[in-house]
């Protein structure tokens, strides 16, 4: 199973998230509690995979 790293950074109201290994791949969630399940859907979106068939670790900065 693959494993994405997903960089939380916050950017005013908003927390904009990218995933370096996969170039391309922005999203942004209103709350870091939804930033999970938004850069797994994005990452899905991107690889056209299903959604559940990797990890995502978060990481602030």
């Amino acid at each position: 199973m693959n494993d994405y790293t997903a960089v939380c950074r916050r950017s005013g109201a908003w927390w904009a998230i990218s995933v370096p290994e996969l170039k391309g791949v922005h999203t942004q969630a209103r709350h870091l509690d939804d930033a999970e399940a938004t850069a797994r859907d994005a990452i899905g979106l991107f690889l056209d995979v299903d959604p559940r068939s990797f990890t995502v670790t978060l990481r602030t900065s």
